[in-house]
């Protein structure tokens, strides 16, 4: 994790005028002043702490390695810089459903970017598979796919539209299945824990943030955008895509298409 100090004189704070309390929507409601313990969520949090007196782990090996009957083309480039593409990195608050796609190309950009090295303390070993809803991709059929990165490949597990169960599945968001295409994420607990201890469950975790986030800006450089989902079915999703636990579980969802412009952010 980052901590940055701030230094310097300090942002005044004053309060909203009546004007910008209309323009900004009303009065924000208040938290609650009690705290609500959460003992199982406190004993993960202690059991998962970074031991910096622990040895080398010894890196358990992959469950699965395979390859798909389709290869994805050269990734497209993009001429923005990383500064201009950072700046307008947006999350969407929904999809433009239509009959707009994106290429091929630009699917093998996305996902070319998740199989870069990660800089942190497991880089070492991934544990996060990618499960592909295929909505509205140029010259790829409609289905769930598994992305094999070893060879910039795609193995189909299922065909025909996918749009109500990614929707359906992503705790009934729309937005999972108006996007071009949908993800589900897949961690590997087991191999995670085998390799780092109970530290590895953190691991999956961060793995699976710092795929979204490189997610977010490919899409943002190819004219997209995209958004993390955070709330799906887990033992639903697990079963539709066919993954016991051995080989892993649902850790998070992710969309990517074109966006409902957000007025408040788009004048």
């Amino acid at each position: 994790m980052l901590i940055i100090g701030l230094h310097g004189p300090s942002i005044p704070v004053r309060s909203l005028d009546p004007v910008e309390t209309i323009l900004f929507g009303g009065q924000p409601n208040r938290l609650s002043e009690e705290q609500v313990p959460y003992p199982l969520i406190e004993r993960i949090h202690a059991a998962t702490k970074l031991n910096t007196e622990s040895t080398t782990p010894s890196l358990g090996q992959p469950k699965s390695s395979g390859r798909g009957e389709i290869t994805l083309p050269l990734p497209v480039s993009t001429s923005r810089s990383f500064g201009d593409v950072v700046r307008t990195r947006r999350s969407a608050l929904d999809f433009r459903g239509g009959g707009e796609s994106i290429l091929l190309s630009q699917l093998a950009a996305l996902l070319s970017s998740t199989k870069e090295p990660l800089f942190a303390d497991f880089a070492t070993a991934r544990f996060v598979h990618l499960y592909l809803y295929v909505h509205r991709v140029e010259g790829l059929a409609p289905g769930v796919y598994r992305y094999w990165p070893e060879h910039a490949e795609l193995e189909k597990i299922k065909e025909g539209d996918q749009r109500l169960a990614a929707a359906a599945l992503s705790l009934g968001q729309d937005l999972a299945g108006n996007a071009c295409l949908a993800f589900s994420m897949i961690g590997d607990f087991e191999n995670a824990a085998r390799s780092y201890g109970n530290r590895g469950y953190r691991y999956v975790h961060f793995e699976a943030g710092a795929i979204g986030q490189r997610m977010y800006l490919a899409s943002e450089a190819l004219g997209l955008r995209a958004t993390g989902i955070g709330a799906f079915f887990d033992e639903e999703v697990n079963q539709y895509l066919s993954v016991v636990p051995e080989l892993g579980q649902v850790v998070y969802h992710f969309a990517i298409g074109y966006a409902v412009l957000d007025p408040r952010l788009e004048a």
